[in-house]
Parts: structure tokens; sequence; C-alpha cells
């Protein structure tokens, strides 16, 4: 039996559960359209926004929303989301850093830095909030606040295969290839099928000829 429109989180649950089982079985859902085995992505995204409609302060049902704009290459669309939950509590760390991220591939890294500065006014103890903050000053060039905001992030808890990474960009930036490869090595060790880390080490090893 459909459960009622009383019920929205049975619901939501319900959907979000076809929507992963795509993902469990190596389908993807990314591109909105139909994926292998008999899954309307986009049948199931506009059920979640159906709900959206019916229940528009509910913060689980836009976070759903959001995240799945997110997946689908809507910016526009998970923004308009993050944006209404940002205004129904600020305090959602997670939140700010899916919103700056999006700020980021728009390449308003101002914005970012200002959203992601104002939340951690709000919540000084996230450590996701310290580690988006580090990208943004990285890609600001402002590489002194970056290795700052790592180094309160991995204190804070953030996992230390993901700050070794994040150090091995800045290491590179800052034109010590040596130091690089030895964080991305690190990083590998903690997570040993990241690819973005195994990349990034691979080149700079071969330009080195290691």
């Amino acid at each position: 039996m459909d459960p009622g429109p009383d019920d929205p989180v049975t619901r939501l649950r319900e959907l979000l559960e076809e929507w992963n089982s795509v993902r469990a079985s190596g389908g993807s859902c990314a591109s909105g359209g139909r994926s292998y085995p008999f899954t309307d992505c986009g049948r199931i995204q506009a059920a979640i926004e159906r709900l959206g409609l019916d229940f528009p302060s509910h913060p689980e049902i836009l976070l759903a929303n959001a995240v799945i704009a997110f997946e689908t290459h809507q910016p526009e669309k998970a923004q308009s989301y993050l944006d209404a939950l940002l205004e129904l509590d600020p305090m959602q760390p997670g939140v700010a850093v899916l919103r700056g991220r999006i700020a980021i591939q728009q390449g308003n890294l101002p914005f970012a830095r200002r959203l992601l500065e104002e939340h951690v006014q709000l919540a000084p103890d996230s450590s996701e909030l310290r580690e988006a903050l580090a990208s943004v000053h990285y890609l600001l060039g402002d590489l002194t606040r970056a290795r700052r905001e790592l180094e309160i992030a991995e204190r804070l808890g953030a996992p230390r295969w993901r700050v070794a990474y994040h150090r091995g960009l800045l290491e590179e930036a800052d034109g010590k290839p040596e130091a690089a490869i030895d964080y991305y090595r690190r990083a590998l060790e903690g997570n040993p099928g990241w690819d973005r880390a195994r990349a990034r080490l691979r080149g700079l090893e071969s330009e080195r000829g290691l």
C-alpha cells in the first residue's frame, strides 16, 4: 500500500532506496535519464520534486532534492534547494559545504569563501567546513590560510588520508614536488582506491623519472 500524503518521509525513503539501488547495481542516474536495469531516473527525480512542492519546508525532502539535482548536474536547481535549507536552519555544515562546492564549480570563489567563513563562525568545530574553506583558499592562491584550515580540520577529525591529499596539492602548488609525492603516497596508504591521488602521484613520479 502506498504511504498517504501525511507520510512524506516514508515515501521519500522508498524513492531514495530505488535511486540508490541504481548505484548498487553498477548503474547511474547522473545523466537524469534511464539506467539499467529498468530504472527510470527521471521518474524518481520528478516524484521527489513533487514531494518538495507538497512539503516545501521539510528539511529531509529539501536535502534529497538538492543532492539529486547536484548529482544530475543541475547546479541552479540544487542551489535553490540549498538556499532554502540554509534559510530554514543556518546551522547545517554539510549543506553549506555543498553550497560552497557549487559556487566553486561556477567559478564564484569570493562567494564560496564568504559563505564558508560565515558558517565556520557558526560551527567552528566542523571539519567539513574547515576542509572546504582550505580548498577555497588553495584555489585563490592563499596557501598559508589553506594550510592553517587543514591543520584545524585534521585536529577536528578529518580523515588523515584526505588531509594528506590536500597537503600534496599545496606542496605541489608551492613548487615542492618531493613533499607532494610523499603526501600523495600517504593518501593512498589510507585510501588505496583513490584515483585522484593516484593520478597526481603517477604524474609527479613520471616527471621525476621515478
